[in-house]
């Protein structure tokens, strides 16, 4: 009997997944995707593909190396599979003689590479890193005056660092915030300048604002995607063309649980793609508690810090899209559901108490590939403007 269990244990390893298809850390692709994750990207950004096929020999432990570089390191790259056995046509146009096999496809016009290096994430992020571009001034005593006063109406970003180069993932916050933010790479010897700011400690990030001499420093984790949704509040605060926007046009940026409507949706939930878009449905504003307890699980799960899901909180006003709220076939007012936004809709619904622990390890298992997701029928209908 021992035996036998054994037996099965070893043939269910064999059969599972690669990934689980409820992976919140990579993006899968196929034909209809590719072009949109990838060819299309290749104006600025980085990707990297792992191609495989289910029951190929080195795959299942290839992704484990993959997952530890996209928790961390998805968004300074684009870190992607495609699963051959699927997608045959899409393997075959892009050259994929045999799996499995990781391509990284840089900014053109360098060529598409062929990974052959070790298979660990930092071998990948040290190899990929190479491709990054960058819009990073280096600063110094002669320059920091110009790029402090230039274009008044665009935020400056400073990384101060004791350390030689510039880093990978500044590099890429330079390439996503073109156009809306200037990035500069000071150190120590930049007397004056640290003098300014009153920098005592290594690395540090802060934001100024030229128009009315004020910074703001960055306190949170070294990562890419905390420090990507810091920005992005402060860079939706501002308007090319020399004038400032005002916040109110665009509140829900800067709202630790901000109502989902129609206005909101792409920034908070639609447009963030590998997230998960946590909906709170209420017939009001969310009350303090409530609030205190979003406001951790978002410092917790909203920039990865903690290995599975990646989660973006909101609420949901029951009276004013009473459609979208009945979507969800099965759950009820004060519910909390957990949406996968894309071509296809699909959710879990949270069936704890809405607490800290529960609400963890309802994360945790979706994160862990747990989650049982399902269908929206019909999709989703369309939000209605918020009241004003």
């Amino acid at each position: 009997m021992a035996i036998q269990h054994v037996f099965l244990l070893l043939l269910v390893c064999a059969l599972a997944e690669v990934y689980e298809k409820t992976n919140p850390n990579v993006f899968f692709l196929n034909s209809q995707n590719f072009d949109k994750h990838v060819t299309k990207k290749r104006d600025k950004h980085v990707s990297i593909v792992h191609f495989y096929r289910e029951r190929d020999s080195k795959s299942k432990e290839w992704a484990e190396e993959i997952n530890e570089l996209a928790k961390d390191w998805q968004g300074v790259y684009n870190i992607a599979v495609v699963n051959c056995g699927a997608n045959e046509g899409l393997c075959e146009s892009q050259d994929i003689k045999t799996t499995p096999t990781i391509k990284v496809y840089p900014p053109l016009p360098v060529p598409i590479q062929i990974y052959d290096g070790e298979i660990s994430s930092k071998s990948l992020n040290n190899y990929s890193s190479r491709f990054v571009n960058s819009f990073v001034v280096e600063l110094t005593e002669e320059n920091y005056l110009t790029f402090l006063n230039e274009k008044p109406s665009m935020p400056k970003v400073m990384l101060f660092t004791e350390k030689s180069g510039t880093p990978t993932l500044f590099k890429s916050l330079s390439l996503h915030f073109e156009n809306k933010m200037l990035f500069g790479l000071a150190k120590p010897e930049d007397t004056s300048l640290v003098a300014k700011f009153k920098v005592k400690t290594y690395p540090k990030i802060i934001l100024f604002k030229t128009s009315d001499n004020k910074s703001f420093d960055y306190s949170g984790d070294l990562k890419f995607r905390g420090i990507f949704d810091w920005l992005n509040v402060y860079a939706e605060t501002f308007v090319s063309g020399g004038t400032d926007a005002v916040m109110s046009v665009k509140p829900w940026m800067n709202q630790i649980v901000p109502q989902l409507t129609k206005q909101s949706a792409d920034d908070i939930c639609y447009k963030h793609e590998g997230f998960l878009c946590a909906i709170l449905f209420l017939e009001s504003t969310p009350d303090d508690s409530l609030t205190s307890i979003f406001k951790t699980l978002t410092d917790k799960y909203g920039s990865k810090k903690d290995r599975g899901a990646d989660v973006k909180f909101m609420w949901l006003d029951i009276n004013t899209d009473r459609g979208y709220f009945e979507s969800f076939e099965g759950t009820s007012v004060g519910q909390l559901v957990f949406l996968k936004h894309g071509k296809r809709n699909r959710f879990v619904a949270h069936d704890g108490k809405i607490n800290l622990s529960e609400i963890s390890n309802t994360i945790d298992k979706i994160g862990g590939g747990d989650g049982k997701f399902l269908n929206i029928k019909g999709g989703l209908p369309e939000l209605n403007m918020q009241k004003k």
